[in-house]
């Protein structure tokens, strides 16, 4: 089955990915890409806990995640990858891992970032990343919901916003 969103969002599984998404999409599996997160399984299970009924959730490292089991197991599920930064998506795009559409879901404020939409703050350094992803060929764009517009991070990376 196709990959149903991948989505940056430093909340991971919260309300707009459950029932926002969740419901639209109907996922069988929600996986969070994170090392950080990978390294600490108390913290992932805080995550994993929110995982709509119907679904199953897992946390992975970046390395797991390009493995042949793991693209195993999303052909046979209907997946929301979710990513707690940008750094995440890119290092699995520089790995091999298609990511042909990227949606930025939230980025909270935080020292240094400036916000572009009210759910999306970026630095520098996360303009480059989008800079790199959309170099890698992925379709970046900030939605927070599906039923809202999409928004595209074009002017983000040049700078205009």
């Amino acid at each position: 089955m196709p990959l149903l969103l991948a989505r940056i969002d430093d909340r991971l599984i919260h309300g707009q990915v459950v029932h926002g998404w969740g419901g639209a999409l109907r996922p069988t599996l929600i996986a969070i890409v994170s090392d950080a997160l990978r390294a600490h399984p108390d913290r992932a299970d805080l995550y994993l806990f929110a995982v709509p009924d119907g679904a199953r959730g897992r946390v992975v490292s970046v390395a797991e995640a390009l493995t042949p089991g793991f693209a195993e197991e999303l052909a046979a599920e209907r997946t929301i990858l979710l990513f707690p930064g940008i750094e995440d998506a890119l290092r699995l795009a520089e790995g091999g891992f298609d990511l042909s559409d990227v949606n930025v879901g939230g980025l909270h404020h935080a020292p240094g970032k400036r916000e572009v939409l009210p759910y999306v703050f970026l630095d520098a350094l996360d303009r480059e990343h989008l800079r790199a992803l959309v170099h890698r060929g992925a379709t970046v764009y900030a939605q927070d919901l599906p039923s809202n517009a999409r928004h595209s991070v074009e002017p983000w990376i040049r700078g205009d916003s």
